[in-house]
């Protein structure tokens, strides 16, 4: 009987424990209060949008479910859309929409990692569109990002309830970003804001600037957006090869990029080869879906194919590629790896924009000062970009330089690169700002030329 009484206890506590160290299934933000971009102080820290003078900032966030944690964010988030693009005013204005998903141990609370990290991608972004919009003589567009909140974050402590408590989520995390992304909630947020794009451009005059949306995941986030998008991107690569030859490819929206992203290369393998199988791009195209992936990201260089060789166990290959590319994560399965991302500090963009710090030696980002500079080289790497004639060209954004490999079809629009461990050290390391300042300029230089651009 006493044996009884002490494992009883011992449940008990087990699962009290459990239950005091998990984090809870509910949304962090439920304020819907109008933001006020002079006072941002006066926005509570759980509001489902925060304005500053450089951005503004909705939060929409999904359980662990994939369902909609709470549908006037989204609600919130698309009539701040509305609002700033003018949709339904006489006079439409084009704005710059990014969508972030973040990854593993992170959400949505004010003082989040990555919620900071996005903050920060949203201002240097914003600042180097009142640049580019001086260069090409119009009017800056607004940023408005979206941050798409999910549990990645599901123990408190890495010491309580268990050792190493936020580790071993790795593969509950990730089967959670699977019903994020695969359960259809967050492919109606991003078909939703693609309408809102459309229906934006339509009302702008023809030479104007476009509402852009740029969709942005990081490690499972990756995970949630590949999830999301794959199936419709895959049909618009088809459609577009088929009955439009010649035009440049589109994913869901304009541009998708993934940071360390961590699910399996066998899911990636259709999509890549249906951009291989394109002999000849059109001049102007440029990338659409980007990759990078840290060299020095061990979770899902170590981690993730441990795991995959277990859970793939008593599944069927027809060749050891097919096997090797369900167990690699995309970004370390070498057949599909097209570019480099070396750090070089020394190269003459590097020089000219240095961010790095005189007294410490380390980077930080990049100031305002050195972004007309940064506007030129944009402007240079579209044409190196353009004339490109065969793989090992080479673009230079500062220290970081992108080299293809000779397994890449030039001008295809599916890139997944390598990146230096200066550039990001391993797999959290997305607030690095050798990364941000890089895609800082690398996401304009993924758009199309403005309308009065030159086309040399």
């Amino acid at each position: 009987m006493m044996q009884y009484s002490i494992l009883a206890a011992v449940v008990l506590l087990l699962v009290l424990a459990l239950t005091v160290g998990c984090t809870s299934n509910r949304p962090y933000r439920t304020v819907f209060n109008p933001d006020d971009p002079a006072q941002p102080s006066l926005n509570p820290t759980n509001a489902v949008i925060e304005g500053t003078s450089d951005y503004k900032l909705g939060f929409v966030e999904f359980d662990d479910q994939g369902w909609f944690a709470e549908p006037r964010q989204k609600e919130a988030a698309e009539e701040l859309i509305r609002k700033d693009c003018g949709i339904g005013a006489t006079n439409g204005r084009a704005i710059i929409m990014v969508l972030f998903v973040h990854g593993w141990k992170n959400n949505a609370d004010f003082n989040n990692g990555n919620v900071q990290t996005f903050r920060t991608v949203l201002t240097q972004l914003s600042e180097l569109e009142k640049t580019l919009s001086e260069k090409e003589t119009r009017a800056p567009r607004q940023l408005i990002g979206l941050y798409a909140g999910w549990r990645g974050l599901s123990i408190k402590s890495d010491y309580f309830p268990l050792p190493l408590g936020k580790e071993a989520t790795f593969w509950s995390r990730k089967n959670a970003a699977q019903r994020v992304g695969g359960y259809g909630a967050m492919t109606e947020l991003m078909m939703e804001l693609e309408e809102l794009q459309q229906t934006s451009n339509k009302a702008l005059p023809q030479n104007a600037s476009r509402t852009k949306l740029i969709i942005i995941g990081h490690s499972f986030g990756a995970d949630a957006v590949y999830n999301a998008i794959s199936q419709i991107v895959a049909e618009r690569f088809v459609q577009t090869i088929r009955q439009k030859p010649g035009q440049a490819l589109k994913p869901l929206g304009d541009q998708v990029i993934l940071l360390n992203p961590a699910f399996e290369a066998a899911r990636f393998y259709d999509l890549e080869q249906l951009a291989r199988s394109i002999k000849d791009y059109a001049p102007e195209q440029r990338p659409v879906l980007s990759v990078f992936q840290s060299k020095g990201d061990w979770a899902t260089r170590d981690f993730f194919p441990i795991g995959q060789k277990v859970a793939t166990v008593f599944q069927r290959h027809r060749s050891g590629f097919q096997k090797k590319s369900n167990q690699e994560s995309v970004g370390w399965f070498e057949p599909f790896i097209s570019h480099e991302l070396a750090y070089n500090p020394n190269t003459e963009e590097s020089l000219a924009t240095s961010t790095t710090n005189t007294l410490t030696g380390k980077h930080q980002l990049r100031s305002k000062d050195k972004l007309p500079r940064v506007a030129e080289n944009i402007v240079s790497q579209r044409r190196v970009w353009r004339h490109a004639p065969a793989p090992g060209s080479t673009n230079v954004f500062g220290p970081c330089v992108l080299t293809s490999k000779p397994n890449y079809q030039p001008r295809s629009p599916v890139v997944v690169v390598s990146v230096a461990r200066e550039i990001m050290k391993d797999h959290d390391d997305i607030g690095n700002p050798v990364l941000i300042n890089f895609l800082q300029e690398y996401i304009p230089f993924c758009d199309d030329e403005p309308p009065t651009g030159n086309q040399e």
